[in-house]
C-alpha cells in the first residue's frame, strides 16, 4: 500500500494544528496586554484578537483540506469512474466546511452574556431608584449566571490545548513510523520536528493562558466586586420617595440610550 498520500495528509494536519497552537500562544499574550475595564459590556469580547486569529487560521486550513478532498473526488469520478464515491466525498467536505464555518462565525460574533459590566451598567442606571424585591432577585440571578458563564469559559481552554497536543504527537509518531517504513526519512523527520514544536508551543500557550487568565480575572473580579457593592447599596431602604420619580428617570434614561445609538 502506498503510504505517501497518507503521510502528506498527516503532515498537513500536524502543521495545521501547530499553526493554531502558535496562534493561541501569541494571542494569549496580546489579549493580556489589551484587556481594560470599561463600561462597555462587550469590550472584552470585541477586543479579543484570539477569536479573529483562530477564525482566519481555521478558514485557511479548511480551504486547503477542501481543495485536497475536491481533487480526490475529481480523480475518483474521472479516473476511477466512481461517481457515488465522489459524491460522498463532496458531501462530506461540504458538511465539514459548513460546520467549521458556522463555528468560526459564532466564535467571532458571540457575546459574553451576561457580563459583570452589563449588570454594573444596569445597576448604575437604576442607582437613583429604589429597587423592589423582584428586581433585586433578578439582578442576583444575573450575577449567578455570570459566575457560571465565567467558570464554563475557563474550563474549555486547557482541554482543547491538551487535545491538540495529543493529536499532533500521535499523528507524528504514526507518520514517523510510516516514513521510515517507506524509506522516506524526510517525512519522518518532518513529523518528529512538528511534534517537538507542538510540545514547545503547548508550553508557551499554557504560560500565555495563565497570564491572560490573570489579567481577565483581575478585571472581572473588580467588576463583580462593584456589582456586589451596588446590590448591597440597593438593598438599603430609602427614607423618602418622590411620586413619579421612577417613571421620569426611566423615560430620561430611555431617551439618553436612544441618543447614544
Amino acid at each position: 500500500m502506498d503510504l505517501v498520500p497518507l503521510l502528506v495528509v498527516a503532515l498537513l494536519i500536524q502543521l495545521s494544528i501547530l499553526a493554531l497552537q502558535v496562534g493561541d500562544a501569541l494571542t494569549g499574550f496580546i489579549d493580556a496586554r489589551r484587556v481594560r475595564d470599561t463600561d462597555d459590556p462587550e469590550v472584552i469580547t470585541r477586543n479579543g484578537v484570539r477569536e479573529l486569529t483562530w477564525t482566519m487560521a481555521v478558514i485557511a486550513i479548511t480551504a486547503v483540506l477542501a481543495a485536497f478532498a475536491i481533487d480526490l473526488a475529481a480523480r475518483a469520478l474521472l479516473d476511477g469512474s466512481q461517481p457515488f464515491t465522489a459524491f460522498l466525498i463532496l458531501v462530506a467536505v461540504a458538511l465539514v466546511a459548513f460546520a467549521i464555518g458556522m463555528a468560526a462565525v459564532l466564535a467571532v460574533v458571540r457575546r459574553d452574556r451576561p457580563t459583570y459590566a452589563r449588570i454594573r451598567r444596569d445597576l448604575r442606571d437604576r442607582s437613583v431608584m429604589q429597587l423592589g424585591e423582584e428586581e433585586l432577585a433578578h439582578f442576583d440571578a444575573r450575577l449567578a449566571e455570570a459566575d457560571r458563564s465565567r467558570a464554563r469559559r475557563d474550563a474549555a481552554g486547557p482541554t482543547l490545548r491538551l487535545a491538540a497536543l495529543l493529536a499532533v504527537v500521535g499523528i507524528g509518531v504514526a507518520a514517523a513510523i510510516g516514513g521510515f517504513a517507506e524509506e522516506l526519512p524526510g517525512f519522518a523527520v518532518a513529523a518528529i520536528v512538528a511534534a517537538a514544536l507542538s510540545i514547545a508551543a503547548f508550553v508557551v500557550a499554557v504560560r500565555a493562558a495563565v497570564v491572560r487568565a490573570a489579567a481577565f480575572e483581575a478585571v472581572r473580579q473588580a467588576q463583580r466586586a462593584e456589582v456586589v457593592a451596588l446590590l448591597e447599596r440597593a438593598r438599603i431602604p430609602q427614607r423618602t420617595s418622590v411620586p413619579g420619580l421612577r417613571d421620569r428617570v426611566s423615560r430620561a434614561l430611555a431617551i439618553l440610550r436612544e441618543q447614544q445609538k
